[in-house]
């Protein structure tokens, strides 16, 4: 009989780590257009509880720091929002300050309920990335959610969408 593997201790990942932390200049303009119109998200099986629902293979690796999809609330039927919330962290500039065959390693984005979902590059080269949410307890996603606020109050007046301020409120209040 299996027995039932030990809980998993939640421990932040820090900010500090120089392979993981936002760019410390804006991306310009150009580069984002260029992002946006190539980047694609390609699912992970290791940040899935059930990934034969996805469509994928199980993880066979071990990395207990891992989050899930999931625990964020979501689901199958969200990956049509996937897209969407791509563009939005590119637009809003948060490409991570490492840059592997001319594409930044890591980006993140808001959803419209407030989590912060990280996503990294799968194949570099290509734009594609996959993507998982970002605990509550990391330090980086202050980061991540200033950066954000500054690009949403650059934005003239008209284009400041309620879904996106919420999105934002929500970040603000789930990682204080």
């Amino acid at each position: 009989m299996r027995r039932k593997p030990p809980p998993r201790v939640l421990q932040p990942r820090l900010s500090e780590n120089e392979k993981r932390d936002l760019s410390p200049t804006l991306p310009s303009m150009d580069d984002r257009a260029d992002l946006r119109a190539r980047a694609t998200y390609a699912g992970y099986a290791k940040h899935k509880r059930d990934p034969y629902a996805w469509g994928l293979e199980p993880f066979r690796g071990r990395a207990p720091d891992r989050t899930f999809c999931e625990d964020s609330g979501f689901g199958i039927a969200d990956q049509v929002r996937i897209p969407q919330l791509l563009r939005r962290g590119i637009d809003a500039g948060l490409f991570g300050d490492l840059i592997r065959q001319g594409d930044p390693t890591m980006l993140w984005t808001l959803d419209d309920d407030g989590w912060i979902y990280e996503l990294r590059q799968t194949i570099p080269g290509r734009a594609v990335y996959h993507g998982y949410p970002l605990l509550p307890t990391n330090a980086l996603g202050r980061k991540v959610i200033a950066r954000f606020e500054s690009w949403y109050l650059s934005r003239p007046r008209a284009q400041r969408q309620p879904v996106i301020l919420a999105a934002l409120r929500g970040a603000q209040e789930r990682y204080r």
